[in-house]
């Protein structure tokens, strides 16, 4: 899988909110954040990725993954209505920036809202944490 653009992002200079596309709660997308922003020395690459989708949001995160341009997470479901999923990442320099980024949920009375989505990482990415990730390649959720 590739990360779709049109759901991908280039952070703001500065810490603020910014938006990914909405969705519909019975989505299952892929969204990204990209991170040259984030390394300024040369050779600085983005090392951890933690992902903080709080309940109160519906949201279910699928995974999250981290590649040499961006940072991507697996979203479905959702409570209807703006919500925000919070982004930190530290770099091999030791630099962290923790970025909320809102994603407006669409209400679709759809059937499918309560069945698991097979959306899978990007292809050559790292899933974070790495613990979670099973012996077979199998992403252990909860």
């Amino acid at each position: 899988m590739t990360p779709c653009a049109t759901r991908s992002l280039y952070p703001a200079q500065m810490a603020t909110i910014q938006g990914w596309p909405a969705k519909s709660r019975g989505d299952a997308l892929d969204y990204s954040l990209y991170l040259a922003p984030f390394c300024c020395d040369q050779g600085e690459t983005v090392i951890r990725l933690t992902v903080d989708v709080p309940e109160s949001t519906g949201l279910t995160l699928l995974w999250s993954a981290l590649s040499p341009d961006m940072a991507t997470v697996g979203l479905q479901g959702g409570t209807a209505g703006q919500q925000a999923v919070t982004l930190t990442l530290e770099t091999s320099m030791g630099r962290r920036y923790v970025r909320t980024v809102q994603v407006t949920v669409l209400d679709d009375g759809g059937s499918v809202d309560g069945v698991r989505s097979s959306l899978t990482p990007p292809d050559g990415g790292a899933v974070h944490p790495p613990n979670l990730t099973l012996p077979d390649g199998r992403i252990l959720t909860l």
